[in-house]
């Protein structure tokens, strides 16, 4: 019997075992929905790319092996948290960055914000230019609203949300007609095993490698080689050890909004907006425990939501709500810890539990600093302000979950806050326990799963990292594309909106390199 051939990804990225020197007209370092949109922009207007990723590849194949496989593969390795312990941080680390392991909700940057943007200095946010990279990226990535089912898990957001009379929207999601939304897409934040995820490495870098760009993986970007205000080369190193340089016309930064800072800095930049601004969206999840069994872990990635106390301020400030596939070690992240007994029966109603996500617009901020080994640092603490904001969507969350008919419901306070509805407390009292217990470091368990603004856009060098096309005040020829070019927090999932600046940035370089 013959046996059956390995099917060949559909990407076949370069990996070195040996130094090696390279060159092309622009190197790309990070392979997320920055740096996949800018290399497809570049390779497709005819110049020589190279793409730097720290991480591995992962295909269709290789995804399912279980959480733990995948936070520990997929996953940056760190900062796991903010040096104050206020939040823990999470970012995809492979080829296709956090496109691969989101949750492939896929919203356009608000008008409002757009215009807040343009009003820092870039223009072209509030105009056309932004506007058709927005459309551009959407119809890549095939943005849709039709493959968006209702789960168990948003039903309930649904339910409790109506019976409120809160607005509650379908989710648009980038996913093929190949996603089930069903016990796969509930492991999709894993990696999709059906190849529905429409990731850059699905989309925008297969686009770039069609049009000759090497992608190269376990490169560990250290340094940008600066001579005379132009950078000439990019020094990189492979967990083995090997030694890679590439020598490049241009340099784009798509390392995420921790690394790109944590790189410049490495590099000799001296701007002093480089690390600041930094916006996490800070998330807190509210639990509700009901009767029937939902499965949490199963089920569409999101597809409702709630934007009911989305501008609390008047000014575009306050927080959504939405639900997300809540696996064990996920979940346990946004829970106290209030001992053995007490987490083994949470883990008994873990099937019959369900959580809803509290994100933040953040109006403050935090910085990325490096250490003395230029490794960074994440410095953030949430403001008197966002946390009011938080409070408010905490409590929001609750009402939501008590007009859905839980049984139980309790926060991630690390005080113990919860309550039974018409059994023990209320509310009120859930409401009045909840800001007593705080919002300070150690005292709410919270999340960053959206992570911006840390080498931000503008108009003059000293209220932005970057200029309006995205090129650094101290050099001429690195431009930042991704999600640490946000001029402020966008207030709604980041993707479509990193993906639209970084085809904006790299089309203006692509003008100016042609």
């Amino acid at each position: 019997m013959r046996c059956r051939p390995r099917r060949r990804p559909p990407l076949e990225p370069l990996r070195f075992t040996e130094s090696t020197t390279l060159t092309c007209d622009v190197v790309i370092i990070g392979s997320g929905a920055g740096g996949g949109a800018a290399a497809a922009v570049l390779a497709g207007a005819g110049l020589d790319v190279i793409v730097l990723e720290r991480g591995n590849y992962y295909d269709d194949r290789d995804f399912g092996k279980g959480e733990l496989a995948a936070l520990t593969t997929m996953y940056a390795p760190g900062p796991a948290a903010s040096a104050e312990g206020q939040i823990t941080l999470v970012a995809g680390s492979c080829l296709g960055g956090g496109t691969v392991v989101n949750w492939s909700t896929s919203l356009p940057t608000p008008d409002r914000v757009r215009q807040e943007w343009a009003e820092l200095g870039v223009p072209q946010f509030a105009e056309a230019e932004y506007g058709d990279a927005l459309t551009a990226v959407s119809k890549r990535i095939g943005v849709t609203d039709q493959r968006s089912p209702l789960s168990l898990r948003d039903a309930i957001l649904e339910r409790g949300a109506r019976e409120l009379g809160w607005d509650v929207d379908t989710l648009p999601r980038n996913v093929s007609d190949a996603c089930d939304a069903g016990i796969e897409c509930g492991r999709c934040g894993y990696g999709c095993r059906l190849g529905a995820k429409q990731s850059t490495a699905k989309t925008w870098l297969a686009d770039a490698a069609a049009h000759g760009a090497r992608l190269v993986v376990d490169a560990d970007v250290r340094r940008i080689e600066v001579k005379n205000g132009h950078a000439e080369s990019v020094s990189a190193r492979t967990c083995g050890g090997a030694e890679i340089t590439v020598t490049a016309r241009a340099v784009v930064v798509a390392a995420g909004a921790v690394q790109t800072p944590a790189l410049l800095r490495r590099s000799g930049l001296r701007n002093k907006n480089i690390g600041l601004h930094l916006r996490l969206h800070p998330a807190a999840a509210v639990f509700g425990v009901f009767d029937e069994e939902i499965r949490p872990w199963e089920g569409g990635l999101q597809t409702r939501i709630s934007r009911h106390h989305a501008d609390l301020d008047g000014n575009g400030y306050g927080v959504i709500y939405e639900t997300g596939p809540t696996h064990p070690g996920l979940g346990t992240g946004f829970m106290s810890w209030r001992g053995a007994a007490a987490f083994r029966s949470t883990m008994l109603d873990f099937a019959r539990s369900n959580a809803v996500g509290v994100i933040t617009r953040d109006r403050d901020s935090g910085t990325v600093e490096v250490d003395k080994t230029g490794e960074p640092i994440v410095k953030y603490k949430l403001s008197d302000y966002d946390a009011a904001y938080l409070h408010t969507g905490i409590v929001g969350a609750a009402q939501i979950l008590e007009a859905a008919g839980a049984r139980r419901i309790f926060s991630g306070h690390q005080a113990g806050v919860s309550f039974e509805p018409g059994t023990r407390g209320s509310l009120a009292e859930f409401d009045a326990a909840c800001k007593a217990a705080g919002y300070g470091p150690g005292q709410c368990a919270m999340g960053a799963l959206h992570i911006m603004g840390s080498a931000r856009m503008g108009g003059t060098p000293e209220l932005s990292a970057t200029n309006p096309d995205g090129v650094t005040w101290d050099v001429g020829n690195i431009v930042v594309a991704d999600g640490s070019s946000f001029p402020t927090a966008p207030g709604v999932n980041p993707m479509v909106s990193i993906e639209a600046i970084a085809h904006m940035n790299a089309t203006r370089l692509a003008a100016r390199l042609t």
